[in-house]
């Protein structure tokens, strides 16, 4: 399966009263991958990628390491307008992978000067199958 692995740093303030990662900055690790792996899918100063959907599932609680975290990225789903992305966020211990969150994220290409989506430009359509993988296997299914 085709992925991106970004490394991503943390911050010792990412952790919460309770010793461990807050949610919020899981949010900021897959944003700042997502950043990363899609920086060439964009066609023009007028154009970028929106979320409009976003679910994450917590696995294992996560401490702060000097290391940062690995995030892997792919996509799932390309259609007219929009692609699903898939996300792990993991760290390695002792040569062993923990995945702390699997995540999606529905995206939509967004024309800044019309206010509006846009197609997926054939281009843009070539990289994204380049990373294409299957879905997200969350222990709960969505409703």
């Amino acid at each position: 399966m085709p992925v991106v692995t970004v490394p991503v740093a943390m911050r010792w303030s990412d952790m919460d009263a309770y010793g461990h990662v807050n949610n919020t900055d899981f949010m900021r690790y897959t944003e700042q991958a997502r950043i990363e792996a899609l920086a060439l899918v964009k066609s023009g100063p007028d154009t970028g990628t929106l979320v409009v959907r976003h679910e994450v599932e917590y696995r294992v609680p996560l401490e702060y390491h000097r290391d940062g975290v690995l995030v892997d990225i792919w996509v799932t789903r390309i259609g007219g307008a929009g692609f699903d992305l898939a996300y792990e966020v993991a760290t390695t211990h002792a040569g062993e992978r923990v995945v702390h969150a699997v995540s999606a994220s529905t995206m939509v290409m967004y024309s800044f000067s019309r206010a509006t989506p846009r197609r997926i430009e054939p281009a843009e359509r070539e990289l994204l199958e380049s990373l294409s993988g299957p879905p997200v296997q969350f222990r709960r299914p969505s409703r």
